[in-house]
């Protein structure tokens, strides 16, 4: 039962945020484009059209943050290690000495290497 609620609830206010967010976008589109650009006011759909337009140029597609952008990054963090292995020790420590003189630190990572 408490699923049912949940997933209702989420429903409920993930729509209501959704149209919130259209009704603002809306408003300051015709607050500000009419004024600044001379563009015509648009409407609830054209709004909600500029939203979804806009999550998808910025966002990267419709997927945001997809399993694919975790692969890669569990790729790449693997290579990473297994070249930091390679190096000497005296070498890692002149790394990690340059990396604190340029504000690239993290103390707690560098003392579990």
């Amino acid at each position: 039962m408490k699923k049912v609620r949940y997933i209702t609830g989420a429903i409920f206010f993930g729509t209501a945020f959704f149209v919130l967010a259209i009704f603002v976008t809306m408003w300051l589109w015709n607050w500000l484009m009419p004024a600044l650009f001379s563009l015509g006011a648009i409407t609830f759909w054209q709004a909600a059209g500029i939203l979804i337009l806009s999550k998808i140029l910025f966002s990267g597609g419709c997927h945001g943050r997809s399993w694919h952008s975790d692969r890669k990054k569990k790729y790449w963090h693997s290579r990473l290690n297994e070249k930091w292995k390679k190096i000497p020790d005296e070498k890692k420590e002149k790394i990690i000495q340059r990396m604190k003189e340029k504000g690239f630190h993290n103390d707690e990572e560098t003392e579990k290497q």
